[in-house]
């Protein structure tokens, strides 16, 4: 796993970074390099977002090949818990920790 050089990570939560943990093994067998975290607590993001309370990261797609984007995500979504969200965006991942309320 590498950080994009501006990232910051100051307040990440412990579970986002096990979970990025995670992704970082999945990436292994979609990217041609290691998984690369392109936000965290940086960066401009909606008002509402968990980037802001370190539960949210930001997943560099470009050095995975666009027809495998989709299945990536598949990928990373069956790793996980049901505790985390992974969303294909227009250009990246986008991962959060955001544990369900029990009903």
């Amino acid at each position: 796993m590498k950080f994009k050089a501006d990232v910051k990570i100051r307040g990440i939560r412990t579970e986002l970074l096990a979970g990025l943990m995670v992704c970082d093994d999945v990436y292994r067998d979609w990217a041609t390099n290691s998984m690369t975290v392109t936000s965290v607590v940086d960066s401009r993001h909606s008002e509402t977002s968990l980037h802001y309370d370190g539960a949210a990261a930001d997943l560099r797609t470009r050095n995975v090949s666009p027809e495998n984007w989709a299945s990536l995500t598949a990928a990373l979504k069956e790793a996980l818990t049901d505790e985390f969200d992974v969303v294909l965006e227009a250009d990246h991942i986008h991962l959060e920790f955001q544990p369900k309320r029990p009903s």
